[in-house]
């Protein structure tokens, strides 16, 4: 595999420097006194209810070792496995590895015991000491998805029951970068009943909460009311009438007066050309909903919105004309309007699609959903940290960064955390 070209990857080498003699980083050594040291101080805190006189290794050992292995190309516990084993030496200068080397399944098993909510505010308050040095007062759009994980299921046999997939809802966080919670959906239920606990695990006031059509109910609605948030989100078939209503009352003439300007309303429109097919996106938002006779019936409702795609290919001679429908607590912006919907996209594309292809967990078949979702919580982190230094990679891809620190594990480690302090 040919290395990358040193003036493709821009690593800034200069401001690298300074950094380190700031901070006095030049060893591995010096990274565990700084910010490895402050991770590892956090992961000792963690819960542990094995038996001590029964216990070889440690769970922050197992952390440690499991982040640093996802960091530099681990996707599985076996990759895991054959990354200590490969730098078990390198690992003894700033780990305890008391017990020696575990297997695989020793990472599945310990994964099984530990707390994933503790787990994951350690990760997000880690990552949050980072991300506030840029922090600003821009409102953040947080969008609430969820996911499956298609390896983790099983089909019926002869001999075994059927295994679902382990199903999780996340809150993406567009201002930060990071996944602010991350709450596992059970076998029996879906991702309705859980977006009011997920919503009590960040914080919601001031910003703007974004979800699909499925999750537009209104108990959902008043749980982020009651957090002092807002909403932006989309009606469907799934509402019956209602969204017959607003399809009804967004006609030609209604697009036609808020284009024109009407004073209760407000529209953007912008072009998006992709190869020969040019997308005309048309957003429009009125706070024209007196109509309506059960707007009291969704909390904070103040205003109602729309969106038409027309797409002209060039070979048709009819363009495709695609619309959708939105309710929001916000009052007449439509630049906020649009942002909130556009980034709603991000859980997706920044969040999803790295889980699915960066870091490969559509192929780990652990059936253990605890085990699997802790897992995912590491995914999820070492995304945040790749978010953060990838500016200083030129802003190629994780997957591309994943490999490049690959070829020099220890020294781009001492790297990483210099991004982080830099970033």
């Amino acid at each position: 595999m040919a290395k990358p070209s040193k003036r493709r990857f821009n690593l800034k080498i200069r401001e690298i420097n300074f950094i380190k003699r700031k901070l006095g980083i030049n060893t591995i050594e010096d990274v565990d006194k700084s910010a490895m040291k402050l991770l590892k101080e956090k992961l000792k805190k963690i819960s542990d209810n094995r038996m001590k006189n029964k216990t070889k290794f440690k769970v922050w050992d197992i952390l440690i070792c499991s982040i640093l292995a996802v960091l530099f190309g681990a996707n599985d516990w076996e990759d895991i496995h054959d990354f200590v084993e490969d730098h078990y030496k390198w690992l003894r200068e700033f780990l305890l590895m008391t017990g020696g080397i575990p297997c695989a399944k020793t990472y599945e098993r310990v994964f099984t015991i530990i707390s994933s909510n503790e787990l994951e505010n350690i990760f997000n308050e880690f990552l949050y000491i980072f991300s506030i040095k840029n922090n600003t007062d821009e409102t953040d759009i947080i969008n609430i998805d969820g996911r499956v994980s298609r390896g983790s299921s099983r089909k019926e046999t002869t001999y075994s029951q059927e295994i679902k997939p382990l199903n999780v809802l996340s809150a993406y966080s567009n201002k930060y970068g990071i996944c602010l919670a991350s709450e596992r959906i059970a076998d029996k239920t879906n991702e309705i009943t859980k977006i009011p606990e997920i919503l009590k695990r960040f914080n919601v006031k001031g910003n703007i909460i974004t979800w699909d059509a499925l999750n537009t109910q209104t108990k959902n609605i008043e749980a982020v009311i009651d957090l002092k948030g807002d909403y932006v989100v989309p009606i469907k078939g799934n509402q019956g009438n209602f969204h017959k209503d607003l399809i009804d009352y967004f006609d030609e003439k209604k697009l036609a007066e808020i284009r024109a300007g009407n004073t209760n309303s407000g529209y953007l429109s912008y072009v998006e050309q992709r190869g020969s097919t040019s997308i005309i996106y048309e957003y429009f938002q009125t706070s024209d909903i007196k109509w309506y006779l059960e707007q009291k019936k969704w909390k904070g409702l103040k205003t109602f919105g729309a969106v038409r795609k027309t797409i002209d290919d060039g070979k048709t001679k009819k363009p495709k004309i695609e619309m959708r429908y939105y309710i929001s607590s916000l009052l007449i912006n439509i630049e906020l309007f649009s942002k909130s919907i556009r980034n709603h996209w991000s859980v997706e594309n920044k969040l999803h699609w790295h889980l699915d292809f960066t870091f490969k967990q559509d192929n780990n078949s652990t059936t253990n959903k605890k085990a699997l979702f802790n897992l995912e919580l590491v995914n999820k982190f070492c995304l945040g940290i790749f978010n953060r230094i990838k500016p200083f990679f030129d802003n190629i891809s994780i997957r591309r960064i994943r490999k490049i620190i690959s070829y020099n594990f220890e020294k781009y480690l001492v790297n990483i955390m210099c991004f982080l302090a830099l970033s």
